[in-house]
């Protein structure tokens, strides 16, 4: 080191060279966050979306791209299109019962739409025109719907709503109901997933827990699950591994025998049917955050939407987080989507939509 530089410095009979302070030692600069490629965005506009908080999309068999939003339906001419027609959004002028979108789902030639607060909409594809259902009509118990789930098996459509489960068929246009046990708290149902295994039929219910519950409370509440023919039971935390009664989404996974439950605080549990186990991944193993909207698979892999970014999963329990930094339009991911099990959706609150690149 060049005398000029440097100083030396005798403490306790040791002698040492310091740096000068014109040479500081420089750590290396930091790297770039992860980063995820968008294939297109779809934002607030004109020809755009109608509002930038996106909570549902779907592909409808016209070959239409629906956005759904708190402001209506932006409708896309196709899948890769980002820009609209300015007159191809539905609000409640033009059909919906109400402007809030939260799910959409089609069935036989009807796109059901599910709002918060207004019931559902009813488009006929081919005859172009609008319906609407809404609570107390032909029995849907309530207006606000989280979850729409079709079964094709049993010609029946699920509806996840704030007072329980309507269950409707559409060919005779009348619901069924089920109040989940116990009743007081777990009428607030946020998700649904029915499975046909060889005839028989599984349904599992995942609540929402908006009231504070006791320590007493806790572990008489979870995930509610039915069986035809007739028996059911509750995963709770006293007889699973389930971390909390506090459901966002629920996804049955065939390549892997398994349930994915997002949860409201505690990240995602894998439930093997194979293995009889729960695992739970939360941050620890690369969440961005441990407030999970959304499960789907997209090109075969794993994404999951929560409050601080998307997560890809490319471990055993190993995830992949990619927020702002890292390429997206925004942090908070709301909604997941993947029409053909190769393009992936996102949909985000105060940030729009995009498609996300999944190789």
């Amino acid at each position: 080191m060049n005398s000029t530089r440097a100083f030396a410095v005798v403490a306790l009979g040791v002698l040492a060279v310091v740096p000068a302070c014109d040479d500081p030692v420089r750590p290396d600069p930091p790297g770039l966050p992860p980063q995820i490629e968008t294939l297109g965005s779809y934002s607030f506009s004109s020809t755009g979306l109608t509002n930038n908080d996106v909570f549902a999309l779907l592909a409808v068999s016209n070959g239409e791209l629906w956005i759904g939003s708190a402001s209506g339906i932006a409708k896309f001419p196709d899948l890769n299109a980002t820009t609209r027609d300015a007159d191809s959004y539905v609000s409640e002028l033009t059909g919906l019962p109400n402007s809030k979108v939260r799910v959409m789902a089609e069935y036989n030639g009807k796109v059901y739409v599910g709002t918060w607060g207004g019931g559902l909409g009813v488009y006929d594809v081919a005859g172009d025109t609008w319906t609407q259902i809404q609570q107390k009509t032909n029995g849907l118990r309530n207006n606000s719907i989280a979850d729409i789930e079709v079964s094709a098996t049993e010609d029946r459509i699920y509806f996840a709503t704030n007072d329980g489960v309507s269950i409707y068929n559409p060919t005779a246009q009348t619901f069924t109901s089920v109040i989940t046990n116990p009743p007081l708290l777990d009428k607030l149902v946020s998700s649904i997933e029915v499975v046909d295994f060889s005839g028989t039929i599984i349904r599992w219910y995942g609540p929402r827990v908006e009231i504070r519950l006791t320590p007493a409370q806790i572990p008489s509440h979870g995930i509610s699950v039915t069986r035809t023919p007739g028996t059911s039971y509750t995963y709770t935390s006293a007889n699973s591994g389930i971390a909390e009664p506090n459901v966002n989404d629920i996804v049955y996974d065939s390549d892997r025998q398994s349930y994915w439950v997002a949860y409201g605080s505690k990240g995602i549990a894998e439930v093997s049917l194979t293995q009889k186990t729960w695992t739970t991944d939360t941050m620890v193993q690369g969440l961005p955050s441990n407030t999970v909207y959304s499960i789907t698979r997209a090109n075969g892999i794993l994404w999951a939407a929560t409050l601080n970014g998307l997560a890809k999963r490319v471990g055993e329990h190993e995830w992949q987080g990619y927020n702002r930094g890292g390429g997206l339009q925004a942090d908070r991911v709301r909604a997941l989507y993947s029409p053909d099990g190769d393009r992936l959706y996102v949909g985000f609150v105060d940030g729009g939509a995009a498609r996300i690149q999944t190789h």
